[in-house]
């Protein structure tokens, strides 16, 4: 029963990887797209500030999920790896996962500072 609901909490990670950096790409476009306009509009700043909770409640479930997948890091994901050479893979999965939600962070917060507050 614990294998099944670690793999479920492996899938459901993965899934907010997703979502994250989908609500994020989301958030990065309009907020271009706003960058080359004058425009106040109230569904804008609505949009920005409803994806910008969905883009926190996911990154903070990868983090709780992503606790939970490093303890069981070893015996699930490292230990079957080691024996099909896939470490050299997931060393740099996990490095441009990491990189890419910084960086998407970085772009959430530039953007949702921008109009997801200052549009009413």
């Amino acid at each position: 029963m614990r294998n099944i609901v670690l793999m479920i909490s492996n899938y459901f990670h993965d899934l907010a990887v997703a979502l994250l950096a989908s609500n994020v790409i989301v958030i990065y476009i309009l907020g271009r797209y706003l960058d080359g306009q004058d425009c106040k509009n109230a569904v804008v700043g609505v949009v920005v500030r409803k994806l910008s909770r969905l883009t926190y409640w996911a990154l903070a479930y990868v983090l709780v999920a992503g606790a939970v997948r490093a303890w069981f890091f070893m015996d699930f994901e490292w230990n079957p790896a080691v024996g099909k050479g896939q470490v050299a893979a997931l060393i740099v999965k996990h490095i441009l996962l990491f990189a890419i939600t910084t960086l998407g962070i970085i772009v959430h917060v530039r953007y949702v500072r921008k109009y997801g507050q200052s549009i009413s």
